[in-house]
């Protein structure tokens, strides 16, 4: 018998393998219809929210974040979700593109003069970079490529064909087709397992001040607390075993999105 959680991943799959060909597609055809902004604006290109969460893609989750707690002025476009290098999200500011969202928040905090982390020691800065990146490098592509394996051949290769991004390409080449589901299941809940102990009990990933690695660790958790279906194993994982992490989620999307309903009914 199919579980529910495994229904719920062939439909969030399937539709984001049509939405990323459909948005592959409009980059190539309907560029001449393009979306403007004014100078200075920030034009986020990036998948539009589903009925749970405001983006379901943990990047552009975290430059949603960052934008809403810095008060960058920014506008969204769907139409072009593909940016340059074929990957969301990806901005556009002053006429010039920038991809990747790491590399976005440095070019965005030089030009607006963001001062987010310059509180932050170069040993709190290191620290939060390591959080980031075991998201980022290494959860997002245990969880995403165990439940994939679920799904039928012709929709996650037209999944990974679709999209030609830095997701595609390495849950692959990242080597977790080498693993089992259990195997996947238990490096995922190590590196739960670590971000929960670094958090402890302070009310942000590296104290009393939020941070840039706020809006990235809050892009990725968000997508599974909100995102996932209540009965799909990270989300059970993370509930069961990792309530710290919950309760920053929910806290976090308290304060920085306090519309976040009314967002997605928009």
């Amino acid at each position: 018998m199919t579980s529910l959680s495994t229904v719920d991943t062939k439909y969030v799959l399937a539709g984001t393998a049509a939405a990323g060909l459909l948005g592959y597609l409009a980059i190539k055809f309907f560029k001449k219809n393009a979306k403007t902004v004014d100078p200075g604006v920030v034009l986020l290109h990036h998948f539009p929210s589903t009925s749970t969460i405001l983006s379901p893609s943990p990047f552009a989750l975290k430059l949603l974040t960052f934008f809403r707690l810095t008060g960058i002025p920014y506008e969204n476009d769907y139409d072009q979700p593909l940016g340059p290098k074929q990957k969301a999200p990806w901005i556009e500011i002053d006429g010039k593109a920038h991809t990747d969202s790491s590399f976005i928040i440095e070019y965005l905090t030089d030009y607006f003069k963001i001062t987010l982390d310059e509180h932050l020691s170069e040993e709190e800065r290191a620290l939060g970079r390591v959080v980031q990146k075991t998201f980022e490098e290494n959860t997002v592509y245990e969880w995403f490529f165990s439940t994939a394996k679920s799904i039928s051949w012709i929709v996650r290769n037209l999944f990974l064909w679709s999209f030609k991004s830095r997701l595609g390409k390495n849950l692959k080449s990242h080597g977790m087709d080498k693993h089992s589901d259990e195997e996947i299941r238990h490096i995922t809940e190590g590196d739960l397992q670590a971000i929960s102990t670094i958090l402890g009990d302070k009310h942000y990933i590296l104290g009393d001040r939020p941070t840039s690695y706020d809006c990235a660790l809050f892009g990725y958790l968000a997508n599974i607390v909100y995102g996932l279906n209540p009965q799909s194993w990270p989300n059970i994982m993370l509930r069961d075993k990792f309530p710290n992490l919950v309760e920053y989620t929910d806290r976090l999307k308290a304060e920085f999105w306090s519309d976040w309903d009314e967002l997605l009914t928009k």
